[in-house]
């Protein structure tokens, strides 16, 4: 009797490690689906607005932030499969007259949405330009979504699994972010210093949604967390013909070679052994800009070849290492 019980154990431990394996396979298949299924031509329309004050005294500002009011704003979503469990998509931004005319100039590549299915760790942003390593062992079925900046290094983090029970493909995540470049470039913000974001994805089809419900936030130098605002905001990414992203696909082209360099480079640095803290150098620009100096260095040069490869890869450390408290 005891060996048959023994026998029964075996089996039901063996039949519940299948399904949880089954299950995994199913939402890596999920998530890598629904991931390719952003990339390609797009317009992109997005707005934001407060909502509420939450801060004693805080008058809500009545202003929305309305991207495509005198523009048309496009990208083309180049997806990149890093790995069969990482992929990332690359956002190449550029803007049209509202008669279709390309504003010349306008073209850079804005972000890099990094998928990683049961990532081993993720950054996670604690305010004063830190992000500490948050230990994701042990997690599974979970895709981390690493939002990148424009020279590609840390801006914020999130990971949760894609839900196959909706009509529509869907990922909502939560997570502490700094303070959004549209709101210290273009609205002029300096009184709060990070966002509560909360994003809900939902693809459907065509076109997909990115939806934003946040709390822009006061980080004080110890660390105390005072809500301000509530926002909510939205972004549509409204599928085009590949012909009408040609300005971005253009941009980009050239430039691949020494971006999947900079990958491998900002991989080699952020390997979760300890916390990232960035900071400015005095007189200095910011990263990003220096970087960017760094690929127009090595723009029309062949990174195939060994020694400009090393170079250009030393060249990226220093910048990245100067940028970066010791």
């Amino acid at each position: 009797m005891l060996h048959l019980l023994t026998v029964l154990l075996a089996l039901l431990v063996g039949a519940l490690a299948g399904g949880t394996a089954r299950a995994d396979e199913d939402q890596l298949e999920r998530g890598r689906r629904a991931i390719e299924s952003m990339a390609g031509c797009f317009l992109v329309d997005y707005s934001y607005a407060e909502t509420e004050g939450l801060k004693p005294g805080y008058v809500k500002d009545g202003r929305v932030y309305d991207v495509n009011r005198d523009k048309s704003v496009k990208e083309w979503i180049h997806a990149e499969a890093v790995s069969p469990r990482r992929v990332q998509l690359h956002h190449i931004l550029f803007a049209t007259d509202l008669r279709g005319a390309l504003r010349a100039g306008s073209e850079l590549r804005h972000q890099t949405e990094d998928w990683e299915f049961e990532a081993p760790f993720r950054y996670e942003f604690a305010g004063q330009s830190t992000w500490t390593v948050k230990d994701l062992r042990g997690a599974t079925g979970r895709w981390t979504r690493r939002i990148t900046n424009l020279d590609e290094g840390l801006r914020y983090q999130c990971d949760a699994a894609w839900r196959g029970d909706t009509a529509f493909a869907e990922w909502t995540c939560r997570n502490y972010a700094p303070i959004p470049g549209r709101e210290t470039r273009d609205m002029g913000r300096k009184d709060y210093d990070a966002l509560d974001r909360t994003t809900r994805l939902v693809l459907y089809g065509a076109s997909w949604l990115e939806r934003q419900d946040n709390v822009k936030t006061i980080h004080g130098a110890d660390g105390a967390r005072t809500p301000l605002a509530r926002e909510v905001g939205k972004t549509w990414y409204v599928r085009l013909p590949d012909a009408e992203c040609a300005a971005g696909r253009r941009f980009a082209e050239p430039r691949r070679a020494f971006w999947a360099l900079l990958r491998e480079t900002w991989d080699s640095v952020l390997i979760g052994d300890r916390p990232f803290v960035e900071r400015t150098p005095a007189g200095r620009p910011p990263r990003y800009a220096e970087l960017m100096d760094v690929e127009d260095r090595y723009l029309s040069q062949d990174l195939a070849t060994p020694t400009v490869r090393r170079a250009a890869r030393e060249a990226i450390l220093q910048v990245i290492d100067a940028y970066r408290a010791p």
